[in-house]
C-alpha cells in the first residue's frame, strides 16, 4: 500500500494552488544583479523592490492554498518574508571578520558586510564554510517556494544543500519540510528520492518518527544499521555494546534478524497492521521554519507511540545484547576478545540560543488543545522536550519542563477517556461499515497504549537532583498506570528503576 493512500485516502487529483500571495510575480530575473547568483537558485529568490520585484506582502490574513482537496490557510500580514532582498540596501564587498547573523536572520536587518557575505553564499550556496545563518536566510525563501508549483525543483535544490551543510537544525527543518510537502502533494516518488539521498550520517538529523513513517508507508524494510541507529527510539537504552563493540553487535543482530524474518531486513508491515496504523494518534507538526508562513501545520501519525510497532525490535535488540555479552565473556576467557572501539573526541557543543518563535508556536498548540485530549497530550510532550533542551541556559526551563510533565501525568485518565471517545466516533463515522461491522470494530478498541515520556523524564530529573522520594513516587505512578492498561513491560521497567532508587536512597541515608 502506498505512502499517501494510508494518510490521505489515495487522492490522486492533480495538485492546485490558489493564492496570489504564494505565486511569485513575473520579473526580469535575468537582470545583471542576479548574474552572480548560482544558476541553481537564480529563479528561487524573493525580491521586494525595483524592476525585479516578485513579491508583494498581503496585508489581509487568511490566504488559502488548496492542494488535493486539503485547504491550508496562511497569514501573511504579520511577518514579512525574511529572505526578501531589497536592491537599494548597501552591500559591503569586504567580508573579512564579519559577525555571524542573529539567531533568526532577516536579510534587510543585516549589516552591509553581512549582506555581502550573504551574496557570497548566493554565488555558491554549496560553500559549507559560510556560516549556517546565511544558509537559513536562503532556506526560508526556498520554503516559500515549496508552496508554489516549483516545489519539485526546490526539493532537488534542498537535497543538494543537505548534502553539504551539516548543521543539525538545518537538516531537521529541511527534512521535515521535504517530507511534509511531499505528504500534502501526494508525491511518494519524491519521498523515495529523499530517502535514497540519505547517504551521509549528518543527513539523518531529523525526526525518527518521520523516518519510520516513510519506511512504513512506502513498504520499505528496516536495515540492521538503521535499527542500531534508532535503538533508543525503540526504547532500548542498553547501548554499551553498540558503542564499544559495534561490529560484534551488528553481526549478531543480523543473525537474529535472519532467524526471525528470513532475511537481512525487517519488513515494516510485519511490525504494524493497517488497522493498527489507522488507530495511531496524530500530532500537529509545523511544516516550515520560516516564521512568516509557519502558522500552518499538518497532522502526522505518531508511529513511535505504538509499543506494538517497537516491541519486536526491542526484544531483538535485548536478545542481541545478551548474546553479545555472553560471547564477549567467552572470548575474554580465551584471550581473543575484540578491542573496545576507541571513543571519538567529543565535538564542542553548539551554543544554544533560546528559540522564542518555537516556544510561541508550541504554547499556541497547547492552548488550542482541549484539556485531557490526545492533542493536548502530544502538545505537552512537545513542550517537555523543548524546555528540557534549554535546561542548561536557565533553571526556569527545567522547572517548566517539570511543570508540563506533571500536568501531562495528572491528565492521563482524562486523556484515556478522550481517546476512547475519539475512537468510537471514528468508527461510528465509517458510513461504509454495516451496524454489525461497526460493533465488531468497536469491540476491538483498547486503551491508548503509547508510552508516557513524562514518567521517565521526571524520574531522571529527580534522581539527578538526588530527590529520591520524588523519583520513587513517580516510578510508583508509572507502575500503576502501565499495569492498569496492560503495558507490563513498561511497568516492569519502572519496577526495576524504583528498586535501584530505593537502594540509592538507603545508601545516602547511612
Amino acid at each position: 500500500m502506498g505512502f499517501f493512500s494510508k494518510l490521505f485516502n489515495n487522492q490522486k487529483k492533480e495538485s492546485k494552488i490558489y493564492s496570489t500571495a504564494l505565486t511569485p510575480q513575473k520579473s526580469a530575473l535575468s537582470n545583471s544583479i542576479l548574474l552572480n547568483v548560482h544558476p541553481d537558485i537564480r529563479n528561487y529568490i524573493w525580491i521586494g523592490d525595483g524592476k525585479m520585484k516578485n513579491y508583494t506582502p498581503q496585508q489581509n490574513n487568511g490566504q488559502k492554498v488548496t492542494i488535493n482537496g486539503v485547504t491550508f490557510t496562511f497569514s501573511f500580514g504579520l511577518q514579512e518574508e525574511p529572505s526578501l532582498i531589497f536592491t537599494n540596501l548597501p552591500i559591503a564587498t569586504n567580508t573579512a571578520s564579519v559577525e555571524r547573523p542573529p539567531y533568526f536572520p532577516i536579510y534587510k536587518e543585516l549589516s552591509p558586510a553581512q549582506r555581502g557575505m550573504y551574496w557570497k553564499l548566493l554565488a555558491n550556496p554549496y560553500d559549507s564554510s559560510i556560516d549556517i545563518g546565511y544558509v537559513f536566510i536562503l532556506y526560508y525563501g526556498l520554503e516559500r517556494y515549496l508552496l508554489t508549483d516549483k516545489y519539485e525543483e526546490v526539493i532537488n535544490i534542498l537535497l543538494k544543500l543537505r548534502d553539504v551543510h551539516t548543521n543539525a537544525s538545518f537538516q531537521s527543518y529541511s527534512a521535515n519540510a521535504i517530507i511534509l510537502t511531499c505528504l500534502v502533494r501526494q508525491r511518494a516518488d519524491l519521498v523515495i528520492k529523499f530517502m535514497n539521498s540519505l547517504d551521509k550520517e549528518h543527513e539523518y538529523s531529523f525526526s525518527d518518527n518521520l523516518f519510520l513513517l516513510c519506511k512504513y508507508c512506502l513498504n520499505l524494510s528496516l536495515t540492521v544499521p538503521e535499527i542500531i541507529r534508532l535503538a533508543k527510539s525503540f526504547e532500548f537504552t542498553k547501548t554499551t555494546y553498540i558503542k564499544n563493540y559495534p561490529d560484534t553487535f551488528s553481526e549478531i543482530l543480523t543473525e537474529n534478524v535472519k532467524a526471525k524474518y528470513n532475511g537481512n531486513e525487517i519488513p515494516c508491515e510485519k511490525l504494524l497492521t493497517k488497522a493498527e496504523f489507522n488507530k495511531l494518534p496524530k500530532q500537529k507538526i509545523p511544516i516550515f521554519a520560516n516564521i512568516s508562513i509557519r502558522d500552518r501545520d499538518i497532522e502526522v501519525p505518531q508511529i513511535l507511540t505504538s509499543f506494538k510497532f517497537k516491541k519486536d525490535i526491542y526484544f531483538l535488540l535485548e536478545k542481541t545484547h545478551e548474546e553479545v555479552k555472553s560471547k564477549l565473556a567467552e572470548l575474554r576467557k580465551k584471550g581473543t576478545a575484540p578491542e573496545k572501539k576507541a571513543t571519538p573526541k567529543k565535538l564542542a557543543k553548539e551554543v544554544l540560543s533560546f528559540d522564542t518563535s518555537q516556544e510561541t508556536l508550541l504554547l499556541s498548540d497547547y492552548k488550542k488543545a482541549k484539556i485531557g485530549s490526545t492533542d493536548q497530550h502530544f502538545a505537552l510532550i512537545a513542550l517537555q522536550n523543548f524546555y528540557y533542551k534549554y535546561r542548561a541556559i536557565d533553571d526556569k526551563y527545567l522547572e517548566l519542563c517539570i511543570k508540563y510533565c506533571l500536568e501531562d501525568i495528572s491528565n492521563l485518565a482524562k486523556m484515556q477517556n478522550s481517546y476512547l471517545k475519539e475512537e468510537e466516533k471514528r468508527i461510528n463515522d465509517m458510513f461504509f461499515l454495516s451496524k454489525t461491522e461497526k460493533q465488531i470494530e468497536l469491540n476491538k478498541i483498547t486503551a491508548f497504549d503509547g508510552t508516557i515520556p513524562a514518567f521517565k523524564r521526571l524520574a531522571i530529573i529527580y534522581e539527578k537532583a538526588k530527590d529520591f522520594d520524588s523519583a520513587i513516587n513517580i516510578c510508583g505512578q508509572a507502575i500503576n498506570y502501565y499495569t492498569s492498561i496492560g503495558m507490563l513491560s513498561q511497568a516492569n521497567e519502572f519496577q526495576d528503576r524504583q528498586e535501584k532508587l530505593l537502594i540509592k536512597k538507603s545508601k545516602l541515608s547511612k
